[in-house]
This record gives C-alpha cells, sequence and structure tokens, in this order.
C-alpha cells in the first residue's frame, strides 16, 4: 500500500508541473504564476543574461527584464505588481530583414512557448506563423504579425491569454505570449 501512495504523489507532483531538484513542484507555466525567468531551466540552459530593466509600455506598474541569449536572441519578461508574469517575448535581433528562423531556432521558440504558456507549441507551427507575419507586414509595415495568433486561452481566473509570432518593426523576428494580447 505504501507504494501506491508513494507513486500517486510521484504522478501528482509531475502532472502539477514538474519535480525540481529539492523537491518543489515547477509551475505548468510561466505565465500567471510567480516565476524569477531568469532562474528557469530555459534560462540555465541557454546563458540568460540580464541585460537591463525598464518599465514596458503601457503597463506602469509592471518591471520590465531583459535577457540576453547566445546567438541574437533576447528574451523579455513583463512581471507585475505581486510578482506574476503577465507577457514574456524571445526575440532574434540577429535575424535578416526578410528571412525566416532556422529549425533550431524554431525548436527554441517552440520550446520556450511551451515553458512560458504549459501548451504544446511545435517549430511548424512557428515556421507557418513566422511566415504568415512576414507576408502580413509586406502588405503593411505596421502589421506585427497574422491576425491569427497560434493559441488563445482563458485561465481558470477568467485571464485571457494569447500566443503570438511575427516580426516588431523592421527588426527582430520571434515569439511572444501574455495577457491581453492584441
Amino acid at each position: 500500500m505504501k507504494g501506491r501512495v508513494r507513486s500517486a504523489l510521484v504522478v501528482g507532483a509531475l502532472l502539477s508541473g514538474g519535480v525540481l531538484a529539492g523537491g518543489a513542484d515547477a509551475p505548468i507555466s510561466w505565465l500567471g504564476q510567480r516565476v524569477d525567468v531568469a532562474q528557469t531551466a530555459f534560462c540555465r540552459a541557454n546563458e540568460c543574461r540580464l541585460e537591463r530593466q525598464f518599465t514596458p509600455m503601457g503597463w506602469p506598474q509592471g518591471v520590465g527584464y531583459a535577457y540576453r541569449l547566445p546567438r541574437g536572441w533576447t528574451l523579455e519578461a513583463h512581471v507585475q505588481p505581486g510578482g506574476w508574469v503577465s507577457n514574456v517575448f524571445l526575440l532574434k535581433y540577429g535575424a535578416r530583414v526578410g528571412t525566416s528562423l532556422d529549425l533550431r531556432e524554431r525548436r527554441l521558440a517552440a520550446e520556450f512557448l511551451k515553458l512560458a504558456t504549459g501548451r504544446r507549441f511545435t517549430p511548424q507551427a512557428v515556421a507557418s506563423c513566422i511566415t504568415a507575419g512576414l507576408a502580413a507586414q509586406r502588405r503593411d509595415p505596421d502589421v506585427y504579425g497574422p491576425d491569427q495568433p497560434l493559441s488563445r486561452w482563458t485561465t481558470p481566473a477568467g485571464l485571457p491569454y494569447k500566443a503570438r509570432c511575427g516580426v516588431v518593426g523592421a527588426g527582430p523576428l520571434g515569439v511572444w505570449a501574455g495577457w491581453r494580447q492584441q
């Protein structure tokens, strides 16, 4: 009987987000949670270095953190009062205008979205979204990406979230997700 109870506890911990060293449960997603993004497995594996702290546009109460990753990537996290993550961005500043992301970059973007949102994304979905975003921007330079988000959902507390992709201005390609995304 003890073995079954222990197995049920382990399975329950894994379903709630996994077990980290030290026995703490990992959150199912970063969004809507109190997460120090710099301390996540994603940031440790991708060598995130804090580049700057800023006030996110349109979020006067929040704090934004920009982390530099190797190979031209920047990760941004917007954190609201109380410490919960409201929006995250993974942007490739080294991409040339009019180009797309290669397979390795699409895999990184899909993994980032999965960890940030707790939802499943594929490199193919990221590629299709980026392609649609580039096409939309060719038609209208003020458009960031395709009309349809990669994913949309509502939390149990009723907060609306979306995952999106595209190109920011004439600059970086990337993916982002968060609360009240347009």
